[in-house]
């Protein structure tokens, strides 16, 4: 496996894992209030949800938005503009697809499949996109350099 994928996959798992966490929590309290049995239920849920959640980004979400990212932006853009888009992007696949999935698992296909989605989308996307912006992905970022700035350090003060 290149340095990169593994980089890349590293990334993606943390971001993942932090949004599941955020994302699980927030509905599993909006459903069932703050209490023991909703903690149970929001950790006895959490490793089937992150293991759809990572099919359905590495599968469908991440290749369609850097498709999506490279139309939108030109390389000349600044760095900000790039980040912004690709935030955006991510947010509103994952948000999209992740609400289609619990709205059909706890609805199904019935009459009020459609209403339940949309609603459920409304309420998620401002907190994914909030989560993502302000408190996941600068988490993520800040640990992602720490942890994988620690080998180059060592390597350089072994060097020297």
């Amino acid at each position: 496996m290149s340095n990169k994928l593994k980089e890349e996959l590293e990334f993606s798992f943390m971001m993942m894992f932090g949004m599941v966490t955020i994302m699980l929590s927030y509905n599993s309290i909006l459903i069932s209030g703050f209490s023991l049995t909703t903690l149970k239920m929001i950790l006895s849920q959490f490793i089937p949800i992150f293991i759809m959640v990572f099919f359905v980004e590495q599968l469908f979400v991440s290749h369609n938005v850097q498709k999506l990212h490279k139309i939108l932006v030109s390389p000349e853009d600044p760095k900000f503009k790039h980040e912004i888009i690709m935030i955006l992007l991510m947010v509103t696949g994952m948000c999209a697809s992740m609400t289609m999935y619990t709205s059909l698992i706890y609805v199904g296909t019935g009459n009020g499949f459609w209403h339940h989605y949309l609603f459920a989308l409304i309420r998620n996307y401002p907190v994914a996109l909030i989560s993502q912006m302000f408190i996941v992905g600068p988490l993520v970022r800040f640990l992602f350099v720490k942890i994988n700035s620690k080998p180059a350090l060592a390597a350089q003060q072994t060097v020297s």
